[in-house]
């Protein structure tokens, strides 16, 4: 079942030439400018209408993103516009495909990707981050206390090593290979949820076996705006 997608403007595009002159840096605020923009188009073209707000506040992720990963090692994109594009639109539209949900669980979730900007699009949902690399946790703590985004709790720790925290939902971006991922997550859905892979042609060419607890599965495909990216997701429900 794919989530209801609202219609209407989006808030907060820059007038054109008002881009900054290439041959010199860009500042804080003119990165924010750019990140804003594309979101902004990504938005409209999923059909998405958040509030200024969020908007805002996922121009803000990216932003301090850029400034966090060249010392970090959070992410090889650079820049708050590029974040924008291949991390911030990139969840929003995962999640027009994903089951709905009150309450989703990422795990092995990085930098805060999907789980981050999902959390901030739909504040009144529950967004629980699962992540074992503590300067990725530190980064999304302080992503979460910048911005307030208050509806995401976020775990430094092994997977394999916390009790799960059962949830309608659960996607996991890159964390195994889909077999072992699938594993990881099971005990993390509740009885009737469901769980979700993230990949690409080559990674979820296979079709995963058929296990106790688990349906079949299938894969489903979606686009994400202004990068041409195809990109697809193995969905299952969990059904023990």
């Amino acid at each position: 079942m794919r989530l209801e997608r609202s219609t209407g403007n989006i808030p907060g595009r820059v007038p054109r030439g008002t881009e900054p002159i290439a041959s010199q840096p860009p500042s804080r605020g003119d990165d924010r400018d750019l990140a804003r923009v594309v979101l902004a188009r990504g938005l409209e073209s999923l059909r998405i209408a958040p509030p200024p707000e969020a908007l805002e506040r996922l121009a803000g992720l990216a932003v301090l993103l850029a400034q966090w990963a060249p010392r970090m090692n959070l992410t090889g994109h650079r820049g708050a516009e590029e974040i924008a594009r291949r991390l911030v639109v990139d969840a929003l539209a995962l999640v027009q495909v994903l089951p709905p949900f009150s309450r989703l669980v990422d795990l092995g979730s990085g930098a805060g990707f999907p789980g981050l900007p999902i959390a901030i699009l739909y504040p009144e949902r529950e967004i629980i981050s699962v992540e074992a690399r503590s300067r990725r946790v530190s980064f999304q703590r302080r992503a979460a206390r910048d911005l307030g985004i208050e509806n995401v709790r976020i775990l430094l720790t092994r997977i394999e090593e916390h009790a799960p925290m059962v949830a309608d939902g659960v996607v996991a971006q890159a964390l195994a290979e889909p077999e072992k991922a699938r594993a990881l997550m099971l005990p993390w859905a509740k009885p009737g949820g469901w769980i979700a892979i993230p990949g690409t042609r080559k990674s979820l060419a296979d079709p995963l076996r058929v296990v106790d607890g688990c349906s079949p599965g299938t894969t489903h495909h979606y686009g994400v705006p202004q990068t041409g990216a195809d990109r697809l997701v193995w969905l299952a429900d969990k059904t023990s």
